[in-house]
């Protein structure tokens, strides 16, 4: 899923569509080589397993075994695939040979751990799980089997030392609360077994974490069937694209609609844009805040429905965000101008402001509201609200206008929680996410793969600021910025640029270079990456965009120049080689553009290659046709939950195909 935010908008897709290049000859492909097919295969059971088809996942690592014997972890797998498939004598041989071949491989130490456990030699188990832990002795899971294996021996001193290990490593882990909690009850110290019994229900009711059970994947990263790694993917040669302007030709506005931004500091900085499929036909439509317009989409074509939408009273806004904070099934719209205006979608073509019933009383002459950010912060199946927040106190930047000045004093952020029944609560001082500068842009991610979603903030004054989520009490502040970055700061953009399955932050600036790549390295730091220059002075809208459908995500970008000349930049990511600006290759050097502000991606034509949209200030927005994207091949995801999130905002999706794995 692509998720932008543009200066001051945050653009939520309801209904996702998600391009990946999947290779024309993947699945006919038969190398010669042995041990790539083995790979191959490999990965292909793994595939298999997290489809629940064990029957076809085995015989997938039986084959590749058979033709590679010296990988063992296709050897581990068919012991991981066996113990799922309840097969447990089949497993023992396996596994035992498994940790033979390679006695310093943690998955087969566990799943060999598992399966005694699992029959109840609980000695054996002990000895494999104690393996595990002096070759990671990080992994809070691997702890936790540890302490349970010792207490299924009746040693529970021993047993209650292993919780309280996996408990300092992860202190949400709820099946470590719960064992603790059994062998403090077993020990007759009934004061801390109810203690630890309480924390256990606090966890699970909360969805702070889940407890260990039975099912696939749910018994720690090591109990996975692991993947083979795969010779580095080359990028493709690049095929021809080119953007063109389709703006009149879709029905849209191309002219300036009336009503100026007089009065408004959020339009000087310039309107965003938010995609949305409002009434559920499978082609996305597009709300644009700076006029309060609604435009429905009828097969690549646009007409105008703010009125018939009940949208004709919404506030002229400079953001939006969209997200379906009820789980009804229908997705809902956030505009935010001097007040948050909160729109839920009536489900037969309307819309309905449900701002004073929710709580919403955002209203003030102390502050404006500009970037909106639907996220699930607390984990428990309903949408939150954060919003950034400044003074609006408009000057001039010589002859141009601008809502921000050097001097602007901060006003704090807002998250507003969902309480689950139409209303919201504001909680931005228990959990600490104020912010500590004047704040423009934010956006969801997990920066450091931990499973929880946490924010990434551009700043005006200071440098961009990451807020760890912990899951439980306050965010913690990072900037973890290996490298000189802009302290004025407006965009920001995640991908996972280089396929290492750590996600990336591109930021516009105000000042050169006025794009910036920052590449995660595990969640610790992050190092600037090279990118072709800009003559920029001012970056504004960013966006990652797999513009060819090859696989690797590109970046797109929109800045004026010191003449105040308009322009949308597009680098091409060659993978190991940089990026290489195509902006001429695909005609956007041909886009004229007055006062540029945000750049937002999607498939408006539905045709599998990703269109843009540009947003200007005091002039229209201009819709770019991507003709021969999807000459490569393509895949599109609609993601809705089951029970909650309906919209499906925070979900990670990784595919992989032949040896190109992408993470979004």
């Amino acid at each position: 899923m692509t998720k932008s935010i543009l200066l001051v908008s945050a653009v939520v897709v309801a209904a996702v569509a998600l391009f990946a290049f999947v290779p024309q000859d993947a699945s006919t492909a038969r190398p010669a080589d042995k041990s790539a097919e083995a790979a191959r295969l490999n990965n292909l059971g793994a595939a298999y397993m997290n489809q629940q088809l064990f029957e076809k996942a085995l015989k997938a690592f039986e084959q590749a075994a058979t033709l590679d014997p010296k990988l063992t972890m296709a050897q581990v797998n068919q012991g991981i695939a066996l113990l799922n498939l309840g097969r447990i004598d089949s497993a023992r041989p396996v596994l035992e040979q498994a940790v033979k071949q390679s006695a310093n491989d943690p998955s087969a130490w566990y799943n060999w751990g598992l399966l005694y456990k699992n029959t109840g030699d609980s000695t054996r188990a002990v000895e494999a799980f104690r393996r595990v832990t002096e070759i990671d002795p990080q992994d809070a899971d691997t702890w936790y089997f540890l302490g349970a294996s010792y207490a299924q021996d009746k040693q529970y001193s021993e047993a209650m030392d292993a919780f309280q290990h996996a408990l300092k490593l992860n202190p949400l882990h709820a099946s470590a609360e719960f064992g603790l909690s059994r062998a403090y009850q077993q020990s007759a110290d009934l004061d801390h077994a109810r203690e630890h019994l309480q924390r256990f229900l606090h966890i699970t009711q909360n969805k702070l974490g889940s407890p260990i059970s039975l099912a696939y994947g749910e018994q720690g990263k090591y109990s996975l069937a692991e993947e083979s790694p795969v010779a580095p993917q080359k990028v493709p040669p690049a095929i021809k694209v080119r953007f063109v302007d389709v703006t009149y030709e879709s029905g849209l506005p191309v002219f300036q609609l009336p009503g100026g931004s007089e009065g408004n500091p959020g339009l000087r900085l310039g309107p965003g844009a938010c995609w949305l499929d409002y009434d559920g036909d499978g082609r996305v439509d597009l709300f644009l805040p700076g006029r309060g317009r609604l435009y429905h989409n009828f097969g690549g074509k646009f007409e105008d429905v703010t009125t018939k939408s009940g949208l004709k009273g919404a506030p002229s806004g400079v953001s939006c965000t969209v997200g379906d904070y009820d789980n009804d099934g229908f997705p809902d719209l956030v505009i935010s101008s001097n007040r948050i205006a909160l729109f839920h979608n009536e489900k037969d073509g309307t819309f309905r402001d449900v701002t004073e019933s929710a709580g919403m009383t955002s209203y003030s002459a102390a502050w404006f509201n500009l970037g909106v950010t639907f996220v699930d912060y607390d984990h428990d199946g309903d949408l939150d609200l954060y919003v950034t927040r400044v003074l609006p106190e408009a000057q001039r930047d010589g002859d141009r206008p601008t809502a921000l000045t050097y001097r602007d004093r901060h006003v704090p952020n807002v998250m507003w929680r969902n309480n689950g029944n139409g209303t919201f609560t504001d909680v931005t001082n228990s959990i600490g996410v104020a912010g500590m500068a004047p704040s423009l842009a934010a956006i969801g991610t997990d920066f450091n793969n931990d499973r929880a979603v946490d924010l990434v903030l551009t700043q005006w004054n200071d440098t961009p600021n990451i807020y760890e989520n912990p899951r439980e009490g306050k965010f913690l502040p990072h900037k973890p910025w290996a490298g000189p970055i802009s302290d004025l700061t407006n965009a920001v953009a995640v991908l996972d640029f280089d396929h290492d399955g750590w996600m990336d932050l591109a930021f516009t600036h105000w000042g050169a270079p006025g794009l910036t790549l920052w590449r995660n390295h595990q969640g610790k730091a992050f190092e600037p990456v090279t990118l072709p220059t800009t003559n920029w002075v001012r970056g504004w809208g960013v966006a990652a965009i797999d513009y060819d459908n090859d696989g690797w995500l590109d970046l797109v970008a929109v800045g004026e120049t010191a003449e105040g000349k308009g322009e949308v930049r597009l680098f091409r990511n060659l993978g190991p080689d940089g990026f290489k600006d195509v902006t001429a290759d695909v005609g956007l050097d041909k886009i004229a553009l007055k006062n540029p502000r945000a750049i937002i991606t999607g498939d408006y034509d539905n045709d599998g290659a990703t269109d843009l949209l540009i947003t200007q200030n005091h002039g229209p927005a201009v819709l770019l046709r991507n003709e021969g994207g999807n000459q490569n091949r393509w895949l599109r995801l609609s993601l809705k939950g089951l029970a909650d999130n309906k919209s499906a905002i925070g979900t990670k999706v990784e595919v992989f195909s032949a040896g190109l794995r992408q993470k979004f």
